[in-house]
């Protein structure tokens, strides 16, 4: 009776025991497929792996599903957040570059396009624009981007005459630092994208800093001479062009004055030879007449003689 008892104990345990453990094995099982929810934020893009493959390389924010580990993995990349770095030293070696400061008092600097010695600082700002090639291709490291900036600087200056890089050349340098610069980075998969570059610093070494501050008055006086030119040659054209429109308006005016007289001369002139060409004689009476009669007021001294004293005078 006792080992019955025992042995009915033992499988009613075992039972519970079961029964307890399968309990135990669907909770986990639910707690395992439910570890394939995750959330993606706002300011982040998820990159989604199968088995190391990737199956989704821009995942939205909010919330989403995957196949818990080990199938699928994901990785949160924040795309929104902006890096800043400041380049103001062109060496790859900090301990050098402060035993060249040490030995030579200089700091250290780029050479123009004339061979003119340059100091800069440059103020760059960079984001992730492929969230994979960020992940998985080359790692690029902030010794590494310095490295390419400096690089890209030294040789956009080297292309340019020193009074360019000073003055006027400054958003042109940062637009060709920004391009020359995204394009060795796409070339090399590295999923940064450059968002701003700034010049805060150009200037040439302190022992000749008045002579270039000179020259770039100069220039500067030299821009408003034109500028102040070329005001006042479009005023002076200006006042031309409404002079010039002033007389072709009273050219215009005259002419067609000048063309209604000779309109209005010309009918008359023709209403007077239409009774001119039927009594030819008439008509030279009337014109001797009219002549006659124009003429004798303007007359001061006047001689009355007969009519055969004319043949006798002419004779004399």
């Amino acid at each position: 009776m006792i080992e019955e008892t025992i042995k009915r104990n033992l499988r009613l345990t075992f039972r519970s025991t079961k029964r307890f453990l399968w309990k135990v094995l669907a909770l986990l099982l639910i707690i395992y497929a439910f570890s394939g929810t995750y959330s993606i934020s706002s300011n982040e893009v998820g990159v989604l792996q199968r088995f190391g493959k990737i199956i989704d390389s821009q995942v939205m924010p909010g919330i989403h599903y995957s196949f818990p580990w080990p199938i699928d993995r994901i990785d949160k990349v924040a795309v929104k957040k902006s890096h800043r770095v400041i380049f103001d030293d062109f060496s790859e070696n900090s301990e050098i570059a402060w035993t060249f400061r040490d030995l030579t008092g200089l700091d250290s600097y780029c050479i123009s396009g004339d061979n003119n010695v340059v100091h800069l600082s440059c103020v760059l700002q960079y984001a992730i624009d492929q969230p994979a090639d960020y992940l998985f291709s080359v790692n690029i490291n902030e010794q590494v981007l310095k490295n390419m900036v400096s690089s890209t600087i030294i040789h956009t200056l080297a292309s340019m005459p020193v009074d360019q890089i000073l003055t006027y050349g400054k958003r042109s340098i940062e637009n060709s630092i920004k391009l020359d610069l995204q394009k060795r980075l796409d070339a090399l998969q590295t999923g940064l994208g450059i968002t701003f570059v700034e010049l805060r610093e150009v200037s040439p070494p302190d022992m000749v800093q008045s002579y270039f501050n000179d020259v770039i008055n100069a220039q500067i006086d030299k821009k408003k001479c034109i500028t102040t030119a070329e005001s006042y040659r479009n005023e002076q054209i200006l006042k031309a062009r409404a002079q010039a429109n002033r007389l072709i308006q009273r050219a215009a005016a005259y002419r067609t004055k000048t063309i209604a007289e000779s309109t209005g001369e010309t009918k008359r002139f023709l209403e007077q030879l239409k009774p001119a060409s039927r009594d030819i004689t008439a008509a030279r009476q009337q014109l001797y007449m009219q002549f006659v009669k124009e003429t004798w007021p303007k007359i001061k001294q006047k001689y009355v003689v007969e009519p055969g004293a004319a043949d006798y005078l002419r004779i004399r």
